[in-house]
């Protein structure tokens, strides 16, 4: 049977980073079915490749234990609603989850019942923790398919039938530009030391590390006054926000509409939030110090239960700490400038650092990882079908 005709394939991603690779994956769906009709939650990334989306949540993401249980209650309760009956309106060949756990356990579970296949994509960082909820996501998915190896280790050990198809940052994180050429256009002084904040792509983070950040900024500059800052604005609905809390802390930083990889290869360190974007900078070969702040609760809950000693992407593939790690109380102003001026000045450090990094990135597979993770799905939707 021709997997290629008549395929409809939901794709439900809640997050931009989710956005992201459902943008990558979906472009490599219509390369190898063109006809595949693709629809489900995303954002405008996903939108601008032909996904039919359905719901827009971006705006309501967020971060943390305690803020998702909030937030599911008070608005993701009904977009849930209403996402279960276009599953059962439609009867999707498959549905394709992209991270967005809380949200997408609990699709699978309905979807589970309606006997409709399901993929992971991106699953549940379980593995991470101290449960046996990866089991139960093993039990609940008919396929996993994993950007990183230690998801694979996990959820193979776990009884899931699952693929490590490799990492698509690989393919997508580029700059075409140089370092002199990027501060050309960011009108930016190649000679002065260039510090890139990253404050994250969630309302929450926004919230709770760029004022910090901003402090942090202030100490640097007191040290260093010809010190460049720069933020690119991961998500438009951020940049009010950003430009609003910039403004009220009187810290001068250049705020830039997206552009982050350009701000990661043209800067000499990134204060960063823990995620994705540390990825990216580790696949540009930025030297980054990681900081991560979550609610009381949410900490306490991952003390108990988290099982890895590092939390920043690059840490955990290279399997030991490559970039400094500030979480909790300890990403604090004092500690974040501290921490960024040893590296600046320490150029034998920052080198350390860049090996370390191309180490980790090593471990994230060959090029072509939304092409393999597209030809799995499809094969996955034909077995069902046979």
């Amino acid at each position: 049977m021709n997997t290629k005709q008549n395929l409809k394939i939901m794709l439900v991603a809640g997050e931009v980073s989710g956005d992201l690779h459902g943008h990558l994956l979906a472009r490599s769906l219509k390369v190898l079915a063109p006809d595949v009709k693709l629809f489900g939650m995303g954002g405008p990334r996903m939108k601008e490749v032909g996904v039919d989306i359905r719901f827009d949540v971006l705006k309501y993401a967020n971060i943390g234990i305690w803020e998702n249980a909030k937030n599911y209650f008070f608005t993701m309760r009904s977009v849930f609603h209403k996402i279960t009956k276009v599953v059962e309106e439609s009867m999707p060949s498959c549905i394709v989850l992209i991270d967005y756990q809380g949200f997408n356990l609990a699709l699978a579970r309905f979807a589970k019942k309606k006997g409709i296949p399901l993929i992971y994509y991106i699953p549940p960082q379980y593995w991470a923790w101290r449960t046996s909820q990866a089991k139960n996501v093993a039990k609940l998915v008919d396929k996993i398919i994993a950007i990183f190896p230690q998801e694979e280790e996990a959820y193979r050990k776990a009884g899931a039938d699952v693929v490590f198809a490799g990492n698509p940052l690989v393919d997508t994180v580029k700059v075409p530009y140089s370092r002199e050429d990027i501060c050309k256009m960011f009108i930016l002084d190649p000679n002065i030391p260039i510090i890139g904040l990253f404050p994250g792509s969630r309302f929450s983070e926004i919230k709770r590390l760029l004022p910090v950040m901003l402090k942090s900024a202030e100490i640097i500059h007191r040290k260093f006054p010809e010190v460049q800052f720069i933020l690119p604005v991961a998500a438009a609905h951020l940049k009010n926000k950003i430009e609003t809390m910039v403004k009220k802390s009187g810290v001068a930083v250049k705020i830039m509409d997206g552009r982050s990889y350009e701000v990661m290869a043209a800067s000499d360190i990134l204060i960063i939030c823990s995620g994705l974007a540390t990825m990216e900078a580790a696949i540009l070969g930025a030297p980054m110090v990681v900081i991560y702040k979550v609610s009381f609760l949410t900490s306490i809950i991952a003390r108990i239960l988290l099982k890895i000693p590092r939390v920043s992407p690059p840490n955990i593939l290279a399997r030991r700490e490559v970039v400094p790690e500030l979480l909790q109380s300890k990403a604090n102003p004092e500690n974040i400038a501290r921490a960024a001026f040893n590296i600046l000045n320490n150029p034998d450090k920052i080198k350390e650092m860049k090996n370390g990094l191309a180490e980790a990135v090593s471990n994230l597979g060959p090029s072509g990882a939304s092409d393999r993770a597209a030809e799995i799905i499809l094969e996955l939707i034909n077995s069902k079908k046979m």
